[in-house]
């Protein structure tokens, strides 16, 4: 049985999915830990987590719903590209172990808070829940070691669309199910 957890995020371009993953790899170096550093393809921003489904087949008639509901909300969003950038490196700590380090920011993520809120007044309007907490950040990787908030740009990307996915737990992989320009 396959357990599918669907959201929407923003995306980076290869090169700059590239570029971020150096970045990773240079922090797990950097600080002497065994994690490995995020796979470029996986990186990303989420806006709203959509729920965890399997594959049974009431479940999957759920999901389809919730898909089919989503893109309808998705499709009736009007937001222009924006700038993606981050100033800031810690650990989210609400667990003991296996400790994401992410990339964050303040005012340089705005703009991500704005589409965000968008969205989500979208997908409320066509029944789906939305989680009023968020913390806009691009995990790098996993790991017990503790990285307290600290001052780190990192330039990131402009992101031209928006895009709905799939990530099969417990494969280490994300399919893309469908993207809307950001025009």
């Amino acid at each position: 049985m396959t357990v599918h957890a669907l959201f929407f995020c923003l995306r980076p371009d290869p090169d700059t999915a590239r570029r971020l993953g150096a970045v990773s790899e240079a922090l797990v170096r950097r600080l002497g830990l065994r994690a490995k550093a995020a796979r470029a393809e996986r990186l990303h921003v989420t806006l709203h987590h959509l729920g965890w489904y399997d594959d049974q087949t009431d479940q999957a008639e759920v999901m389809a719903e919730v898909r089919q509901l989503a893109a309808d909300a998705a499709a009736s969003l009007r937001h222009a590209p924006l700038r993606l950038d981050f100033d800031q490196l810690l650990s989210f700590t609400r667990k003991r172990r296996n400790l994401p380090l992410v990339l964050s920011g303040g005012a340089c993520l705005d703009p991500v808070r704005t589409l965000r809120q968008a969205l989500g007044e979208r997908l409320k309007a066509s029944g789906l829940r939305t989680d009023p907490h968020f913390t806009p950040h691009l995990t790098l990787f996993y790991d017990d070691f503790v990285v307290e908030p600290q001052p780190f740009i990192v330039p990131g990307w402009t992101a031209t669309d928006l895009v709905l996915m799939d990530s099969l737990q417990g494969q280490s992989r994300h399919v893309e199910l469908a993207r809307w320009p950001l025009a």
